[in-house]
């Protein structure tokens, strides 16, 4: 909401206002009282409007200010163009942390699950998934499908943590001691999964996309391998799978 009366909240309103008035170097350290107050924008648009000389107002200088206004000389209202800026960050920061925070208790458990999986220890599971959505909050604007995208980051960041970066040395038993709730729900559902762990590691892993809902040519693109060996490594999976569950009695 924008402040009109905004100088009874400004933060330099204790300070002596000569401090603002000062000229070189000086006014670096006198911008730094605009640091967090909370009508920074409205005291910007205030001493643009007004064509004010001298002084630091808003955070900027009077030789910043003349700059900014030869650059914008059609700018007519500058209170209505920051004002309107400000609305349209914050519709937009609200829609990024109600959207984000969706996806977060969506998937969460989701992801860790999968990667366990996938072979993953539960505590590498957890952290992988924490930094996938840690680097989906810096590129969220430029994702167009966060979910299948946070999968492929997840399993990628886990790998990452692995001592031997190769397929061949994945981790090929499940975590003991699962205190995870959730995440033991999820693995829990089906017996099939806890069979997997008996699996090759590459086709553990394939079969974990396979399970999460990948076609060949997502996995291959999450594991950066030609979609043909991911073929090759479900055709394998599913048959040692079989085989698995006709052991165990399980149809």
């Amino acid at each position: 909401m924008w402040v009109v009366d905004w100088s009874s909240l400004a933060a330099c309103r204790t300070t002596d206002p000569d401090e603002l008035f000062v000229q070189g170097t000086a006014q670096l350290r006198a911008k730094e009282v605009c640091t967090g107050c909370q009508v920074r924008t409205e005291c910007l648009a205030d001493a643009l409007d007004n064509r004010v000389e001298f002084g630091v107002w808003g955070g900027m200088t009077e030789q910043e200010r003349r700059a900014l206004l030869l650059r914008r000389p059609t700018v007519s209202s500058w209170r209505r163009l920051l004002q309107t800026a400000r609305t349209e960050y914050e519709i937009t920061t609200r829609s990024f942390e109600d959207e984000f925070e969706q996806l977060f208790r969506e998937l969460l458990h989701r992801l860790i699950s999968f990667l366990v999986t996938a072979g993953a220890r539960l505590a590498d599971a957890e952290d992988a998934v924490q930094m996938a959505f840690i680097e989906l909050a810096r590129v969220w604007r430029s994702v167009e499908h966060p979910r299948s995208w946070l999968r492929k980051v997840s399993f990628r960041m886990w790998t990452k943590v692995l001592t031997k970066n190769r397929f061949d040395d994945l981790v090929s038993e499940f975590p003991e001691g699962v205190s995870h709730e959730q995440v033991d729900e999820i693995i829990g559902q089906s017996q099939v999964v806890q069979v997997l762990k008996q699996l090759p590691p590459l086709q553990q892993a394939v079969m974990a996309f396979e399970y999460d809902g990948c076609t060949p040519s997502e996995t291959a693109d999450a594991m950066g391998m030609p979609a043909v060996n991911v073929r090759q490594n479900l055709h394998r999976a599913r048959a040692n799978l079989a085989k698995l569950l006709q052991q165990k009695g399980i149809h």
